[in-house]
């Protein structure tokens, strides 16, 4: 049994991160009632920006994650709210076509700018190991696992328990109601994507060490993303977490 679990360590680690995006994907869903095909692509812009910021211009990492998690991506949020605010009301083939679109036109924009050849993305966290349970775990793999989790499980608690998540929850089921409680359903929505795209740009940050910066790989993780969804109901933010470990170890 021992032999396999340096590959139950990677698959949780990838796993947590399948799962986190999932969680963002969930959420955007569940707020604007459009799927966005693009969301593995604002991943690849998180590792993007955050590649320029620290590999090629030399940030300290704290602080080029910081500029990618609290400016590029909510920025790229806002515009994503704009987006499904436009296709809320019209058929979903359309909705399909507008976010695999966008989905196509940021990954011919980074195969512009960077080529289509894979690049090396330099570990940025501690590479220390730790024996845990007869394996050896990276704290670079352990830190991945411990963000992932605690954003899945508090974006959970929020929507389950503050008033602003509820209003969340709330947003695509009555948005008349939830005008008359005092709520702005157009600034919920932004909120909700702009968790979105912090999410996402989260989960692209720190799985792009593993895949390397390629623009094909990093925007396919919609793909790992969708399962997570699917397990979770496409509801239940704790379960596509959950989702995304089956994923990931399975894998």
């Amino acid at each position: 049994m021992t032999e396999y679990l340096p590959f139950l360590v990677v698959g949780i680690t990838s796993g947590s991160l399948y799962g986190l995006a999932g969680v963002g994907l969930v959420l955007t869903y569940r707020t604007s009632g459009v799927f966005n095909f693009a969301h593995g692509a604002v991943a690849a812009v998180g590792a993007f920006v955050f590649y320029e910021l620290h590999h090629e211009h030399g940030l300290p990492w704290p602080l080029a994650a910081a500029v990618c998690l609290a400016v590029a991506a909510p920025l790229l949020g806002i515009v994503l709210e704009r987006l499904g605010r436009a296709l809320a009301g019209v058929a979903p083939a359309l909705q399909i076509v507008a976010t695999v679109g966008l989905l196509l036109l940021i990954q011919g924009l980074a195969v512009g700018l960077y080529g289509s050849d894979t690049r090396f993305f330099p570990r940025f966290l501690p590479t220390r190991t730790l024996r845990v349970a007869g394996a050896n775990v990276g704290v670079d793999q352990l830190l991945p696992i411990v963000v992932a989790g605690g954003a899945s499980l508090a974006l959970a608690a929020f929507l389950r328990r503050s008033r602003a998540g509820i209003a969340m929850r709330g947003v695509v089921d009555n948005t008349a109601l939830l005008d008359l409680a005092g709520w702005s359903p157009t600034r919920i929505r932004r909120r909700s994507w702009v968790i979105g795209a912090v999410v996402a740009s989260a989960s692209g940050i720190l799985i792009a060490p593993a895949i390397g910066l390629d623009a094909l790989l990093l925007t396919l993780l919609i793909v790992q993303a969708f399962g997570a969804a699917a397990i979770g109901r496409f509801s239940s933010l704790p379960l596509t977490y959950a989702g995304g470990l089956v994923v990931g170890v399975a894998a």
